[in-house]
Order: structure tokens, then C-alpha cells, then sequence
């Protein structure tokens, strides 16, 4: 893939726990603490930025759910930001070779493999693109197929209580509103999408066909209630708006969706479409 001065990149990593029985199974607060503790080698001030309450986090962590072999952790880490990327790549080249260590929560992992190319060579999980290529490649499509591989849930405010709303349904009126609200907190200005009219789009996509259940993930604060599974999505009949659609679909392999993806949910990808 050739991509003229790329701002998405997403990474997997693979770590080998130095035990014979790791501690423990990671939880999604200790992805974010190793990400950010490997930007503070290198940023301080912007490990303590990213790290900041505030929405639109440019980058997303996850532990991909791949069958474990001997302990083995892969991480998935996408960076939406050019400057996160190179204080990141700084850090790893930083590692020492063969000899790196991790901590992930109470296990220290010897750090393996670090993807970043896309499939034939790469990893399904990796890749590089960017706002402004994106937004110029996406095509009317009659279906899009998402796999949503962690919990994912949209927030939908708050309860009288003050605890939050959920909804772990995989309704594109939810979903694509989502991505296109993450999608406008972090693009470029020129890149910027029509709020309203990315709302008309998702009232006229459909899903026709999907295989989900509802699921929890442990964050380090007691479980979250969420969503995994693969759905198919009938596109508008109108190409101004199957177009936004099927951009939203490819922009959130890079951005997620829904709540706490810096903590290892919503993360989603395209699995196939179908031309008009």
C-alpha cells in the first residue's frame, strides 16, 4: 500500500511473558499504562496529555483476541497523530535488542515482533493511511461487513445516578454516528464531516445479516458491559451517502468506536464490500 504522507498507523505487537505462568491475564488499564509509560521515555509532557481525561484520545490500545500460545500477548496499538507516531517509534528503537522487557500489568513480557505493514507481508491488524487519503478513496458500496473484535458500546449519556448509558446494539442509527463524531475530533479541518447529513446516511443503512452477543471486559475496574460480533450493513441507495458510510467503515480500523478505546474496546474493522 502507498501512502503519501500517512497520519493513521496502527501497530501489533508481540510480547513472550518471562514466566513460565504469567501473573495474570492483562487487564485493558495495563495496554494503556505500557503505551503510555513507552511515550514518557521519550515525551513526558505528552505522555501526561494523552493520559489527560478529555475526549478524542488520538491513538487506541487493545489485546487483540488471538488463541494464546504459551502466555503470548498481542498488543494493538493505532496512532492517530503524526508526532505520537514518531516519539512512538523512538521509544521502541530505544529497546534494547533481543533483550527489551515490558511490564503489562503484574507480568514483565520480553518484547517480540512489531508490525506495522498490512497483509501480504504484514499483520491483518497493521497498517498505515491517512485522513486526507481516506476520505478521497471511499466509494458507494450495496454492503460493508464490520467485525467488531472487543466489547464495544456507544455512549448514550447519563442515568438519573449519574453512572453512564450504554447501548451494545449494533444499530448503524448508533454506530456510524459514533465514528463520524471521533472521525471529526481528530481530522484535518478540509477532512471534516457533515454531522447531519452522516445521521441521514446511517437512517438509511440497514442491517441485513449479523452474528453478535453481548460480552464484559475487564478494565481494571470491574467489568464493561459491551458487544462483540460481525455484522452486515445495506448501504443507502443514494451514492453521496453510501460514501460516507463506507468512509466511516474503512476510518475505523485506525479510530474505534464507541467508548474506552484507549482501554481496549471497540476495536473494529471492515471485512468486505461489495461494489455497486
Amino acid at each position: 500500500m502507498t501512502v503519501a504522507d500517512p497520519d493513521l498507523y496502527a501497530f501489533v505487537i508481540q510480547l513472550y511473558p518471562t514466566e513460565i505462568h504469567p501473573a495474570s491475564r492483562p487487564l485493558g488499564h495495563g495496554v494503556q499504562a505500557l503505551f503510555l509509560d513507552l511515550v514518557r521515555q521519550i515525551d513526558p509532557a505528552l505522555a501526561a496529555a494523552l493520559h489527560a481525561d478529555a475526549p478524542g484520545k488520538p491513538y487506541t490500545v487493545a489485546i487483540l483476541p488471538t488463541p494464546a500460545r504459551n502466555g503470548q500477548v498481542w498488543l494493538r496499538i493505532s496512532l492517530l497523530r503524526t508526532d505520537i507516531f514518531r516519539t512512538f517509534v523512538q521509544a521502541l528503537l530505544r529497546q534494547p535488542a533481543r533483550q527489551a522487557t515490558l511490564q503489562l500489568g503484574k507480568t514483565t513480557y520480553r518484547l517480540g515482533d512489531i508490525i506495522g505493514t498490512p497483509p501480504p507481508n504484514g499483520h491483518p491488524w497493521a497498517g498505515y493511511h491517512s485522513f486526507t487519503g481516506l476520505a478521497q478513496a471511499a466509494t458507494a458500496t450495496a454492503t460493508i461487513e464490520l467485525e467488531f473484535a472487543t466489547a464495544t458500546a456507544i455512549g448514550q449519556g447519563t442515568r438519573p445516578d449519574g453512572k453512564p448509558r450504554l447501548a451494545i446494539l449494533p444499530d448503524p442509527e448508533l454506530i456510524f454516528p459514533s465514528i463520524a463524531k471521533r472521525w471529526n475530533e481528530l481530522a484535518p479541518p478540509e477532512c471534516r464531516l457533515d454531522l447531519e447529513a452522516v445521521r441521514a446516511a446511517a437512517n438509511e443503512t440497514l442491517l441485513s445479516r449479523y452474528h453478535a452477543e453481548s460480552v464484559e471486559i475487564n478494565l481494571g475496574r470491574g467489568p464493561q458491559k459491551g458487544f462483540t460480533g460481525r455484522c452486515i450493513y445495506e448501504l443507502p441507495p443514494d451514492p453521496a451517502l453510501a460514501r460516507l458510510i463506507s468512509l466511516l467503515a474503512s476510518a475505523v480500523f485506525f479510530t474505534g468506536v464507541g467508548i474506552k478505546t484507549a482501554r481496549g474496546m471497540g476495536l473494529c474493522r471492515q471485512r468486505s464490500e461489495v461494489g455497486r
